[in-house]
């Protein structure tokens, strides 16, 4: 209980006291049915009368172990919360007010499918109206972020379900809790019970893991990994002294890698498969991805078969950082098109700030992408996108990323963030670019490369099938692709794998 208690405690109110003290619409309701009103655990209606209150204050919910509190009318004004005093604006048990009431104007919700759990801002607030978009408030809501999918965060809802509300329309989703997500669908028990959860605070054992071997291609990274963590719930386990990775999303689970070690034996990918097999129980939702060349050894091949992944192309950074010759022509006439038209062009490196402004420059590239191609194909990968770039935002100290933005006169046009996948080779795995302003995408991935002299190799990340992106990409001339393949039912590969190994 003094995990759950400190982990209340250490909730810090991100609105100033001023703004709370004046504010006419915290904990007031205009009736008592079907209006938000803060629940509370059982521990923490025992601290409100320890600290004054009444036990008659709560009532409890006919089918959860959460508290509901019993609204008191205040005339014309309608119901208060029991711990309200109009006089003075002020809560009377403040000091031990619940979680509930410590996270607003955040809020925990459903999203209106009710398939996941969702930390949102209620825009109903005064302060979130006036300041939602401020810089202190997008960086108060990474670390409430991590703070709610802390181990304590998952207790403390066990004690209280009723927490996590419905979806009203004036709620602002700020990101997916996946953790929240799983204790609420009864998946926090494993998909199998020799697996156990990956987080955040195994970040250090999965970065160790990834280390083991030089890799080239972007998935050997943890930003590859835990960038998706927001759609995307992971496990591990140890199988035959290998860590080994999977992944659950739409009720399947999979392995994004394979067995990782400084040497990993065969048995430790049987051992892999059956979990899989298991988990799935016999469906073809069950694959090893990820799988570079090295790795496939013939005892491999006898237990598998394959397909080639997508392939990531990858450059000589040298031949980047110069762009001479006749070959980047076109790239070099961009750039000096761009800089002279924008002569005050900056580029300088992320800060927390540039979170909001780069999201809504994302914004505007994804509706005029769509706007472009407004298939199915286009529009998820532009959904998922935006997951995955916001967590790189808020998490690139944690996850080791380098970001760099493109202003020009005081406004971003243009970001980008990179890893590294080795000490030879540097992933840079996105960039968005403000289209309006041509030469953008050339400039910014010119200025990028030209700081990354420790690493000859850029992989750019794949084509996604995209004949457009595919043209792009190989005008920059790639010196090779980093290949891996995926590997799926236990069945003896016709032939050996064909693959030209990257160059190291």
């Amino acid at each position: 209980m003094q995990e759950i208690r400190s982990f209340i405690q250490d909730v810090p109110q991100i609105v100033p006291e001023s703004w709370c003290l004046k504010c006419k619409i915290c904990c007031r309701f205009p009736d008592t049915k079907e209006v938000q009103t803060p629940t509370w655990s059982p521990l923490e209606a025992d601290w409100a009368v320890k600290a004054g209150g009444q036990p008659s204050w709560f009532e409890k919910s006919p089918d959860s172990v959460s508290l509901n509190p019993t609204l008191h009318s205040c005339g014309e004004s309608g119901y208060r919360c029991p711990a309200f005093q109009m006089e003075g604006n002020i809560c009377s048990i403040y000091s031990v007010r619940p979680l509930d009431c410590r996270l607003y104007p955040f809020v925990l919700t459903r999203n209106p499918g009710k398939t996941e759990v969702l930390l949102a801002m209620d825009t109903k607030c005064p302060y979130i109206q006036a300041h939602g978009m401020d810089p202190e408030v997008v960086r108060y809501t990474a670390t409430l972020t991590r703070t709610l999918e802390s181990p304590a965060a998952l207790d403390y809802l066990r004690t209280n379900p009723k927490i996590i509300g419905d979806f009203w329309p004036e709620f602002l989703s700020v990101g997916a809790l996946g953790g929240m997500t799983a204790d609420l669908q009864g998946q926090n028990t494993a998909p199998h019970p020799a697996l156990q959860p990956l987080g955040w605070s195994q970040r250090s054992l999965l970065e160790e893991s990834l280390s083991f071997l030089k890799h080239t291609y972007s998935g050997y990274t943890a930003a590859g990994i835990l960038g998706w963590s927001d759609l995307i719930r992971y496990w591990w386990a140890s199988l035959e002294g290998a860590f080994c990775l999977f992944a659950q999303q739409g009720g399947g689970v999979f392995m994004p890698l394979p067995p990782l070690g400084r040497s990993v034996r065969p048995e430790a990918f049987d051992a892999a498969w059956k979990i899989l097999f298991e988990s799935n129980q016999g469906s073809e939702v069950s694959r090893i991805e990820g799988v570079e060349p090295a790795m496939m050894t013939q005892e491999v091949l006898n237990r598998f078969r394959w397909r080639e992944g997508e392939a990531e192309y990858l450059y000589r950074r040298e031949d980047l950082a110069a762009l001479r010759g006749d070959r980047y022509r076109s790239q070099r006439g961009a750039i000096n098109r761009f800089q002279r038209w924008f002569p005050s062009f900056r580029s300088r490196p992320f800060q927390d700030q540039d979170i909001v402004p780069c999201l809504q420059l994302y914004t505007l590239w994804a509706i005029r992408r769509q706007q472009a191609d407004p298939g199915s194909f286009s529009k998820a990968l532009v959904r998922d996108g935006l997951f995955f770039h916001r967590r790189l935002m808020m998490s690139h100290r944690e996850l080791g990323l380098t970001g760099r933005v493109l202003e020009v006169e005081g406004q971003i046009r243009g970001y980008t963030f990179g890893a590294p996948v080795s000490s030879d080779v540097f992933c840079v795995f996105l960039e968005i670019a403000d289209r309006s302003f041509p030469g953008t995408n050339q400039l910014l991935f010119l200025e990028f490369c030209k700081e990354l002299g420790d690493y000859p190799l850029i992989n750019a990340m794949g084509d996604s099938g995209l004949p457009g992106l595919r043209r792009a990409k190989q005008a920059y001339r790639p010196v090779g692709m980093a290949r891996v393949v995926e590997l799926a039912g236990v069945e003896p590969a016709a032939s050996a794998v064909r693959l030209q190994r990257s160059p190291n």
